[in-house]
C-alpha cells in the first residue's frame, strides 16, 4: 500500500474530533481541516460504492479521480479505490 498524503493521514488520526452532533446524536457539521477532509473521504467512499452499484455518477466530478488525489494512488478501477477507502475508514 502506498504512503498516504499528510492531509489524509492527519484527517484519519484527528478528524473525528471535529465532528459536531446534536443532543440526539445526529451529525451537525465538521469543524476544522481534518474533520472536513475525513468527511470528504467518507463522501468519496459512498460515491464510489454508488457508482459501482448503479453505474451512475453522483456528480460531474469523478469519484475515482477524487479518491486517487486523496489517497496518493493511481487506481484504474473504482473497486480498488473503494477497497482501499474501506480498509482505512472501516
Amino acid at each position: 500500500m502506498s504512503t498516504l498524503p499528510q492531509s489524509t493521514q492527519s484527517a484519519l488520526e484527528n478528524g473525528a474530533a471535529g465532528f459536531e452532533h446534536d443532543a440526539e446524536g445526529n451529525f451537525r457539521g465538521a469543524i476544522g481541516q481534518d474533520a472536513v477532509m475525513l468527511y470528504r473521504l467518507r463522501v468519496i467512499q459512498r460515491s464510489l460504492a454508488f457508482e459501482i452499484k448503479t453505474g451512475m455518477k453522483m456528480s460531474r466530478v469523478s469519484a475515482l479521480k477524487a479518491a486517487n488525489a486523496s489517497l496518493g494512488t493511481n487506481y484504474k478501477r473504482k473497486q480498488q479505490a473503494l477497497d482501499h477507502l474501506d480498509s482505512l475508514l472501516g
